[in-house]
């Protein structure tokens, strides 16, 4: 929701600079006087009114119609086919699923093109509305089947943890990838996780509970011992030697 307060020589200025920085007229606005502001005498010692002016958020000017209407405008300009399939908005969220054959194109190995969309239009949404709203966009359902798929390795790993009571490392995933394992097996008493490595080598670890405290202490960083003095060289030695003895 864009909203600006502005100080003015009256109220009436003060809304009419607001209206021009936000563009838009008298009828979609809210207006908030916060100071009426005091003429003083003679023009001296007085105070500016203040007020703040917030633009009405109508079904055309929401953060989803927004939305719908930048990618729609992304899509035509590169010459895709592909149509804004679904838009919903829920618990800070706005999920976009887009449908066409160019869905494939639009993917990218990996994910990696998605992606980058998705980070373009989050950082859109992030210049228009200053509410914290997360953005995921969704081509063919392809988020959701890679949730899917996740979950379901995630179990897979528990199991096996489970009935040969060993850990078992999850390579080669993403950091939000990692997320949805953590996420996944955080309410099964049977199983805990945590993530070991750094860079491309980092895994996850899905491993029975009754091993925490042993890999645990594995995976706590250890102090490097303390380095032994070193012993003086047998030259500083004779050198030491032949400065104390007499000429």
């Amino acid at each position: 929701m864009r909203s600006v307060e502005v100080i003015g020589k009256s109220v009436e200025d003060a809304i009419q600079q607001a209206l021009q920085q936000l563009g838009v007229s008298r009828e979609q606005v809210e207006v908030e006087i916060l100071s009426q502001g005091t003429p003083g005498i003679f023009g001296v010692g007085g105070e500016p009114a203040r007020v703040r002016v917030t633009v009405k958020e109508t079904t055309e000017d929401s953060p989803t119609a927004f939305l719908k209407g930048f990618v729609a405008d992304i899509i035509q300009a590169a010459g895709w086919d592909l149509t804004v399939d679904e838009v919903r908005e829920q618990e800070g969220e706005i999920y976009l699923n887009l449908e066409g054959s160019d869905a494939g194109l639009i993917i990218g190995k990996g994910g990696t093109r998605l992606n980058a969309l998705q980070l373009i239009v989050q950082a859109a949404l992030a210049r228009r509305w200053q509410q914290p709203l997360r953005v995921t966009l969704d081509v063919s359902r392809y988020r959701e089947r890679q949730q899917a798929k996740l979950v379901q390795l995630a179990l897979n790993a528990a199991d096996k943890a489970r009935s040969q009571k060993r850990p078992v490392r999850l390579r080669n995933l993403s950091p939000a990838e990692r997320r949805v394992i953590h996420m996944t097996l955080q309410s099964d008493p049977t199983v805990f996780t945590f993530s070991e490595g750094e860079g491309a080598d980092r895994v996850v670890v899905v491993a029975p509970v009754e091993l925490r405290q042993r890999l645990l202490r594995q995976t706590r960083p250890q102090r490097p011992l303390a380095r032994p003095p070193r012993p003086p060289s047998q030259e500083n030695t004779d050198t030491a030697q032949g400065a104390n003895s007499s000429p």
